[in-house]
């Protein structure tokens, strides 16, 4: 897969921005909040349709515009793609693929492109609070499974409306009889779309750790063994999605008192975690920051070849100013675990944070204030 050109209008500080990519590494420097990541994180949109920056699509839309377009010319293995996507303040979206509108532009989107993005923000995946945990897993199930985008919208939406009876049940001084009513049908949603979820990402965390124990284990020359356990509010959770429904269903009866007490949903995929081992101890408390930064890069490595063996593309690399936190040494195991031919974006203050070997045949954008100064190479 290969992004050969990107423009931007409108989004965030970028007027207009327009790059043809003629290489397969592209570094952009500049100063710290002059807009190097913006363009990642547009690039990204594309793949996963969402940002991890912005809270709501007027977040994207620079200031007194009512609308910001991702333009972008891609060359997969099998077709060129042209993806054409009007963010709206309104936060409305439209959306045309080789110049044919779609109908459901956030679904449509997802499946077209694939990209892994790796910033110091990952780095903090360990150590960062669950919410973290489940946005990177959501991220990359968005690219690999479209039906998964759905059936969490479906699933975050019955939640939603179940936390608001809740919260009325108790302002109103409903009886327990016509709430538990009132809930089992919000819950019979959340059943069946929460145990869809908790399918996929079980079996999407299965495939990652077989590869990521595997990294982990040649980043740290054979002493480092890693593990990745989904932590789940439904107790018996399984494959089968008959048992994880029956397993659901029990724990959210097991749990009326607590939340009626606590006036909103606390069992399902929206309240789950993932837990690291490292050598059978958890590496949020006893793992070195070292341990933690070749944790990251274990996995973001593993999700380069996991979308690769489920979509039979090479995605496209986002490396956004890690080089900064990584040394030499996960600098190298990252040079040279890289598939081949795999078209690489770097951002950085310092060009001398990066490698020599990286800046070969590379194509380097300077950007100031959300503008393009000078282009080498």
């Amino acid at each position: 897969m290969f992004l050969k050109k990107l423009k931007l209008t409108n989004f965030r500080n970028y007027a207009d921005f327009e790059q043809e990519f003629n290489t397969l590494k592209t570094i952009i420097i500049g100063p710290n909040a002059q807009g190097k990541t913006n363009i990642l994180e547009a690039i990204n949109i594309l793949a996963t349709s969402v940002s991890d920056r912005a809270e709501r699509d007027s977040n994207l839309v620079s200031w007194n515009n009512e609308y910001a377009l991702i333009f972008a010319d891609i060359q997969t293995k099998d077709d060129n793609l042209n993806i054409a996507l009007q963010i709206n303040s309104s936060g409305r979206r439209k959306l045309k693929i080789n110049g044919v509108a779609k109908r459901a532009p956030q679904a449509d989107l997802l499946g077209n492109f694939f990209c892994v993005m790796f910033s110091c923000e990952d780095l903090y995946l360990i150590k960062g609070s669950p919410s973290v945990r489940r946005s990177w897993l959501d991220s990359i199930l968005f690219q690999l499974d479209i039906k998964y985008h759905k059936a969490l919208q479906d699933y975050q939406k019955s939640v939603t409306q179940k936390n608001a009876l809740l919260k009325n049940s108790y302002e109103s001084g409903m009886s327990r009889k016509a709430l538990k009513e009132q809930l089992d049908i919000w819950n019979e949603q959340i059943i069946n779309f929460g145990s869809e979820i908790l399918i996929k990402r079980l079996g999407f965390i299965e495939e990652i750790k077989v590869v990521a124990r595997e990294f982990q284990k040649n980043i740290s020359k054979g002493n480092e063994e890693l593990d990745l356990i989904y932590q789940s509010t439904v107790t018996g959770i399984t494959s089968n999605i008959d048992q994880m429904k029956i397993s659901f269903k029990k724990s959210l009866e097991e749990s009326f008192e607590k939340e009626i007490a606590r006036g909103q949903s606390v069992i399902g995929p929206h309240r789950d975690d993932l837990t690291f081992l490292i050598n059978e101890k958890e590496a949020k408390s006893f793992a070195s920051q070292g341990q933690q930064r070749s944790i990251v890069l274990a996995l973001k490595l593993s999700e380069l070849k996991v979308i690769e063996h489920r979509k039979g593309e090479i995605p496209v690399l986002l490396l956004d100013d890690v080089f900064a936190e990584l040394d030499e040494s996960r600098q190298d195991f990252l040079l040279h675990n890289l598939p081949p031919n795999i078209q690489t974006f770097i951002t950085t203050t310092h060009i001398s944070d990066i490698q020599k070997e990286l800046l070969e045949n590379a194509k380097v954008i300077k950007i100031e204030s959300g503008k393009v100064l000078n282009l080498v190479g």
